[in-house]
């Protein structure tokens, strides 16, 4: 059997340079007949590639055709590759190489008869559904690499969408996600349809029967969106999604992006749906576009107020007033020690709950093996131990305004300075920042850097203001007249009394 490109030639050479059958037999070396043939052939063959052989599989064919048969009616994610059936077949004696297994098994598969899954077209209504997915994306913040967790949220009627990222999956995040993208559509669908993610779904049913989380159903419950979740292993059945994370991943994600900051990282991503929203056809009508289509179902979406749940857990404080939650430790007041609090954790921020009141606020860290401190929650442990404002951990970089920290500096140059200073600390806390940071500017500025003087000054600055008599000139109806004869009238009575 000639080549495609022999073929090639005889061709051109019997009709563009007009050789003679002998002439090319000759100059080619071919038989005349073969020649011939393919002169006349008015259809060109297409190229057969020869079948390859694999001797050295031959007494293995049998049995790795099982294994192959046997794995057609598995779900793809439960096949081996070739790589497992080569380790395989090395364990039953064979010698060959890797690469003739793994070429075996593609002819196989391509060979082997398959039922092609058809995928039917969906139509949603205007303000019925929105799909939602997560995705793992490489990004670098602040210089380090790390993996995020990418929210996507795509209303199916309009084609907007939605992304947020975050550092993981869990139930604040998912609730985060909830109020942003639904600020951001101005309104909820009736219904999300979503997989079968943990934070969502609690155990698999029969059919479309599920056991939501109780956090997630209270998601839902305040949106009052009914939770929608898809079989397992079918994406297609959230297909809009599915092929946003793909999309956006090749426009956005790649190459990898950095950023300074989570919210700058975030930042951009909504300056991203904004942007594409504008812009993009619709896919159902190209003559518009998703930002006209979405300004109509901006209208039928509806409107709601933010959750404000949260993900709760109790813990035990320690004896160095510290909490920890996800390798990361945040400090409450000294008073709450050795004491079970609640955290109610939100993506953005840790609240400590005590005997139903708000004990600390921190905003929320991602960074593991780190302490998040609060310098004033140590401040009744500093009343009885002084000394350790010096070396003590939370106080090290403490962000004290400019004449607090002057005013340390005269202090701590004093006998028993470290008490003073915690005494102007405890001034504050009383009395406000406000009022204790001007009340020690003034000390500096009058030359008299001390505890004592800023007390005094803190005082006169609280005095109650004595408000000002204001004098007002009353227009008189009968203007006055000077009557002189009554002075003639005191002269005669003056004048009885002295005679008396």
């Amino acid at each position: 059997m000639i080549c495609m490109e022999t073929i090639a030639k005889i061709r051109r050479l019997y009709y563009k340079e007009t050789l003679s059958i002998r002439a090319i037999a000759l100059k080619l070396n071919l038989n005349r007949r073969t020649v011939k043939k393919h002169i006349e052939q008015t259809v060109v063959p297409s190229y057969q590639k020869p079948a390859k052989r694999y001797p050295q599989l031959g007494v293995y064919l049998a049995s790795l055709d099982l294994r192959l048969t046997e794995a057609q009616t598995q779900p793809k994610i439960k096949r081996m590759t070739a790589c497992r059936h080569y380790e395989w077949l090395k364990s039953c004696g064979y010698q060959g190489s890797y690469s003739s297994v793994s070429a075996y098994v593609r002819q196989f598969n391509a060979q082997s008869p398959t039922n092609p899954i058809v995928f039917i077209p969906q139509h949603f209504a205007i303000g019925d559904a929105y799909q939602f997915d997560w995705s793992t994306e490489s990004i670098k913040i602040a210089g380090v690499v790390q993996k995020t967790q990418v929210a996507h949220f795509r209303l199916c009627h309009s084609r907007a969408f939605f992304v947020r990222a975050y550092p993981n999956q869990k139930m604040e995040m998912l609730i985060d996600a909830h109020n942003h993208a639904f600020t951001y559509f101005g309104g909820v669908s009736k219904r999300g349809i979503y997989d079968n993610m943990k934070t969502a779904v609690k155990s698999i049913g029969v059919g479309k029967e599920r056991e939501f989380n109780a956090q997630f159903l209270g998601l839902m419950n305040h949106y009052m969106i009914e939770p929608v979740a898809c079989t397992p292993a079918s994406g297609w059945e959230k297909g809009q999604v599915e092929r946003q994370v793909r999309t956006l991943r090749k426009q956005i994600f790649e190459p990898m992006l950095s950023f300074e900051t989570w919210q700058d990282f975030n930042a951009f991503l909504l300056q991203q749906c904004q942007d594409r929203i504008l812009t993009a056809p619709h896919p159902d009508d190209k003559s518009t576009t998703v930002a006209t289509r979405f300004a109509e179902e901006q209208r039928i979406l509806t409107p709601c107020n933010l959750y404000q749940g949260c993900r709760v857990e109790w813990v035990r404080v320690n004896s160095l007033a510290l909490v920890g939650f996800d390798a990361h430790k945040y400090s409450v007041p000294c008073q709450y020690a050795l004491r079970n609090v609640e955290l109610h954790i939100s993506a953005s921020e840790i609240k400590v709950i005590a005997e139903g009141q708000e004990v600390a606020r921190h905003p929320r860290s991602f960074d593991k093996q780190q302490t998040t401190y609060n310098p004033w929650h140590y401040l009744s442990a500093l009343q009885r131990k002084p000394g350790a404002l010096r070396n003590g951990e939370p106080f090290l970089h403490w962000p004290l305004p400019q004449p607090i920290k002057t005013l340390q500096q005269h202090l701590l140059k004093q006998p028993k300075g470290d008490r003073a200073m915690v005494k102007l600390l405890s001034l504050i806390a009383e009395y406000g920042e406000e009022i204790g940071v001007t009340a020690a500017a003034i000390a500096l500025k009058e030359d008299m850097p001390t505890v004592e003087a800023v007390l005094n000054i803190i005082h006169r600055l609280k005095e109650p203001v004595i408000p000002t008599i204001m004098s007002y000139d009353v227009p008189l109806r009968m203007p006055p007249q000077a009557q002189l004869a009554r002075y003639d009238t005191l002269l005669s009575s003056g004048a009885q009394y002295a005679t008396a």
